[in-house]
């Protein structure tokens, strides 16, 4: 379908991936150094030697982090299990940080990485390396396990440094996120928008792992660095099966963003985000986020920018979220004027991104938020779970059974505004298709960290390892000692 609309549009590398006139030249960049609790890695480390268990070693690379391992972390530390925090601490400012004290996990920060720039991957290995090395050399008797999430540069890198220095692999959580698409996709503009949409419920799907960017690489290496493996729903099990790992190591344990959504729904923010933007308490909202790298490139950021000035233009209220990406893109591609212009109609709120998740939750639970448009992974499963409509603003999705077995997603590729706004209209008023969206089945169970830091006990009880050889996993034999691993 042609696009009508004209905005400037330019190449999306540097919005993207930054300018090579950034770079100072010089072969290696200035990195920060990396700061360490001595005194809680001791504590962690001798209670772990002393009860001969493993010390738990939780990876938080970004934002969501900090709220999908809450349950987790608290079963741990009911469960007696040592553990500590790795923070990347890429995003260091006070909004996308604030899930530190939100969830009050500042006092289980054992080692902050102080990752900064383009340099971050390379960075990652050095740094992971030497803390593993350092508590090797320290507790040289302690097996320690990284916990890594979702699917973060952290969780491709962390188990990759720590398996090379340590000869032990990882827990993933999250794991066997495999993005798909309808097979309808390919023709999501040559068919009207109610086939469309049956067909996603209904129809076929295929595997497109080409996105999200670079978070499929992520996951899916991830998972070559891990032992165990805890997956969502069984979806994202029979991706590893397939894949060819065991399936003594998998186990489904639910969404990890269960445990934190079910605290927030139970207790209020500490302000109100009707009292932060009162505007909202007016009417019905369509939530905007959009951040992920693929939506940045010009034809779809031209459509997503299009389709929020049509909407407010036809009269839906609509929320903006300026994330730190759309906020580079906005700039890059002289875009924000669409948008400014848009700030004197009452039914158009630009705010920049919502510090913390309890008023994220407290507005999705709301009267006043119809559905949300969006890229994000999380909450595809967590408006899943509050019985809200999501449009995946998309051409795949690695939560596909929100699509075709619940029923309360559906992907709205940014083809064009002209689509994007056909579609959203037609979905927001239908009150039939509402409905059951808003009905869904509820897919990614209770209290996931639970389940999973019980299968953590009984591995360790089991005197499980989380590094085999071939010898060992074919049931030949075990070495005596651990010695020949480290030579």
């Amino acid at each position: 379908m042609p696009e009508n609309k004209s905005f400037p549009v330019t190449d999306a590398y540097e919005s993207m991936f930054g300018s090579n006139a950034e770079e100072k030249e010089g072969f290696l960049p200035n990195i920060l150094p990396l700061n360490l609790n001595k005194q809680l890695i001791s504590s962690v480390m001798e209670k772990a030697r002393k009860e001969k268990k493993w010390a738990l070693a939780f990876v938080i690379g970004t934002k969501p982090c900090f709220y999908k391992f809450y349950g987790a972390i608290t079963a741990a530390n009911k469960l007696g299990i040592p553990n500590f925090i790795i923070n990347s601490n890429q995003h260091y400012d006070d909004v996308l940080t604030r899930g530190l004290t939100e969830f009050n996990l500042q006092n289980q920060v054992a080692c902050n990485l102080s990752i900064r720039g383009a340099q971050k991957s390379a960075e990652l290995m050095m740094k992971v390396s030497w803390f593993a090395k350092h508590l090797k050399k320290n507790w040289n008797n302690v097996t320690v396990v990284p916990v890594v999430l979702g699917d973060t540069i952290m969780t491709a890198i962390v188990p990759a440094a720590w398996m090379f220095a340590r000869v032990e692999k990882a827990i993933q959580s999250e794991a066997g996120l495999r993005s798909m698409a309808p097979e309808i996709m390919k023709r999501c503009t040559s068919v009207n928008v109610e086939n469309f949409i049956e067909r996603q419920f209904s129809g076929k799907w295929i595997l497109l792992r080409n996105e999200p960017f670079p978070e499929q690489w992520d996951t899916y290496t991830s998972a070559a660095g891990s032992e165990f493996h805890f997956a969502p729903v069984e979806l994202n099990k029979k991706h590893l099966l397939r894949e060819g790992y065991p399936e003594k190591n998998i186990w489904v344990t639910g969404g990890v963003v269960v445990d934190a959504l079910e605290l927030k729904r139970k207790e209020r923010p500490q302000k109100s985000i009707f009292d932060i933007y009162p505007q909202l308490e007016k009417g019905q909202w369509l939530r905007v986020d959009i951040h992920r790298r693929e939506n940045l490139t010009p034809r779809r950021f031209k459509a997503i920018v299009g389709t929020i000035r049509d909407l407010v233009k036809k009269g839906h209220n609509v929320n903006f979220i300026e994330m730190s990406a759309t906020r580079n893109a906005l700039d890059f591609y002289k875009m924000r004027g669409v948008l400014e212009k848009l700030k004197g109609s009452r039914n158009f709120l630009h705010t920049n991104v919502w510090p913390e998740y309890g008023n994220v939750i407290e507005f999705f639970e709301s009267k006043n938020c119809m559905a949300a448009l969006t890229d994000s992974g999380g909450v595809q499963e967590e408006l899943n779970l509050i019985g809200k409509a999501c449009l995946t603003c998309r051409l795949s999705t690695d939560r596909p059974e929100t699509v075709s077995e619940a029923k309360s997603n559906i992907l709205v590729p940014p083809v064009s505004s002209d689509f994007m706004v056909r579609m959203i209209d037609h979905i927001t008023k239908s009150q039939s298709l509402m409905k059951k969206m808003e009905k869904g089945r509820k897919l990614y169970g209770k209290n996931a960290g639970y389940r999973q830091m019980s299968i953590v006990s009984r591995l360790m009880k089991n005197n499980e390892r989380p590094f085999k050889w071939a010898h060992e996993a074919l049931g030949l034999w075990k070495e005596e000692s651990k010695g020949v691993e480290y030579l």
